[in-house]
């Protein structure tokens, strides 16, 4: 007999509890443990941007403006690189590492540490990458060994849409699972004991994940930003600087990028040149672009460049009044706001002040700040006295200088002479300090980030010195705080020997 709720739609509830149940069921299975398992899911992933590129672009053309060739060259190449160094690496990244052991428990003793999954884990994209922001951890999840619930940027529908429906063709669907859910919903998710939970978001959303985590002691890390300076230096190549800088604050994503530099210190000695450069760069890099319209139904071919749109009204509104309360600053701009199009032009402000709400919130859109200073003390001070950004960026060729800034300032990254550099590389981690973030991924940080490093200890059993035993006389007393101090063997000798006291 039919039931009154029969046909209806699953609550989120049910969905996320079924998903939950099926990627625990999978995960103790074991076969997410496989090498051959993991390596077989890059190489699906892989396929799967290789044969829908184009409908992949299409998707963050409609969510976020993005021309073809910044949507894959941003976004799917650095998931290609991720999956690439993986299936390089992972088998090297598996095998347990020895671990050393004191002088007299070599004999009969080994230690190593072996990297094992964590279990289920639940990951949060975010809607300014929306691809890459969700397929870059889950790699790193995938060959960490574990069972993901993929929780996409909701309001990127584009996109969303699009990896809801691909993901299950091309992954293990039991293992890897795509839930739809907003912003409210998310909350509910939160209320379930998960194994790790990584999401890339604002401080304020980080706060709220870490409170509900904590009521489970599950683990986090969280990609959160923050306001990330420049320094520019009297010694810098203006020219290179000026960019570089552009280059990142506006095509990439009309600034609406974490690692974006969000203000600039200039020492007085160069402003005038800088901002001259500053403006030649922009112009020559975004003017032609300004008269596209990325925000109409119909896509561009894949070669036409085009100045990506600001992500929704809301996010505009915001911007433009963070503008108007600084608009005396305003020393150049490329145009006016199109507000039915969504696209802002980029724009210069000589030194706002330090009080305004432009100086003190991440601005996250083409707007950038440009506050002289006297000296690269007082930029460092003005970096110090602000909460730990993503990253900091120096621009001179005082290496002595450079390398103060690394000494002197806390944040995720510092990057000399270049602008953004730090993302794409898999050498290093990526990921932020204090209010910008907590944990690191990519490469084998991301590996790391989604395991549980377990020590193994293996002694042999034949080898018991009772010397270990009560009751302890003061030479046995003598011999054990000696090794467990780590002293020397002759130290020891001598202590049996009633030569030498400990």
């Amino acid at each position: 007999m039919a039931t009154l709720t029969e046909g209806l739609p699953l609550s989120l509830e049910d969905r996320f509890e079924g998903a939950l149940k099926t990627a625990r069921s999978t995960f103790q299975t074991g076969r997410t443990r496989a090498l051959q398992w993991r390596i077989a899911q890059l190489n699906a992933l892989k396929s799967m941007l290789d044969e829908h590129e184009r409908a992949f672009c299409s998707a963050l053309y409609l969510d976020l403006g993005k021309s073809h060739f910044e949507a894959s060259y941003i976004e799917l190449d650095n998931v290609r690189n991720s999956c690439d160094f993986f299936i390089k690496n992972l088998k090297k990244l598996l095998k347990p590492k020895s671990a050393d052991v004191p002088w007299y428990m070599k004999r009969s003793t080994r230690a190593k540490v072996v990297a094992e999954p964590l279990g289920v884990v639940l990951i949060f994209s975010a809607w300014n990458y929306p691809l890459l922001l969700a397929l870059d951890p889950l790699v790193a999840a995938i060959v960490a060994g574990n069972a993901i619930i993929l929780k996409p940027a909701e309001c990127a529908k584009s996109m969303c849409l699009i990896l809801k429906q691909l993901l299950p063709q091309y992954l293990d669907d039991q293992a890897v699972q795509v839930l739809e859910a907003t912003r409210q919903e998310c909350a509910v998710l939160l209320c379930y004991k998960i194994d790790k939970i990584f999401c890339t978001a604002s401080p304020r959303i980080g706060c709220i994940i870490m409170e509900a985590a904590a009521k489970h002691l599950t683990p986090v890390t969280l990609e959160l930003g923050g306001k990330s300076p420049a320094i520019i230096d009297s010694t810098a190549d203006i020219s290179t600087a000026a960019r570089r800088l552009a280059a990142t604050k506006w095509l990439l994503n009309c600034g609406q990028t974490c690692i974006a530099p969000d203000y600039i210190l200039v020492h007085s000695d160069v402003t005038s040149s800088f901002l001259e450069a500053l403006k030649e760069a922009l112009a020559s890099f975004v003017s032609p672009l300004l008269l596209q319209n990325p925000n109409n139904d119909m896509e561009p071919e894949p070669d036409t460049q085009v100045m990506p749109c600001i992500f929704n009204q809301e996010s505009l509104d915001r911007l433009q009044t963070l503008l108007d309360e600084v608009k005396d600053s305003i020393v150049f701009s490329l145009g006016e706001t199109d507000k039915e199009n969504l696209v802002m032009a980029p724009t210069i402000l000589l030194d706002p002040p330090v009080e305004s709400r432009i100086m003190q919130e991440e601005i996250f859109g083409p707007i950038l700040p440009v506050p002289p200073v006297h000296s690269m003390e007082e930029a460092l001070n003005f970096v110090r006295s602000r909460p730990q950004p993503l990253a900091v960026y120096m621009f001179t060729t005082n290496m002595e200088l450079a390398n103060e800034v690394v000494e002197k300032t806390s944040s995720g990254s510092v990057v000399i002479n270049d602008v953004g550099a730090q993302f794409s590389l898999q050498s290093i981690p990526f990921g932020g300090v204090g209010e910008s973030g907590m944990g690191s991924y990519h490469g084998r940080y991301g590996f790391d980030r989604f395991s549980h490093l377990k020590g193994v200890v293996t002694t042999e059993a034949s080898r018991d010195d009772p010397i270990r035993y009560p009751p302890y006389t003061a030479k046995n007393k003598a011999i054990l705080r000696a090794c467990l101090r780590n002293r020397s063997m002759l130290d020891v000798i001598l202590i049996k020997l009633g030569l030498k006291t400990f």
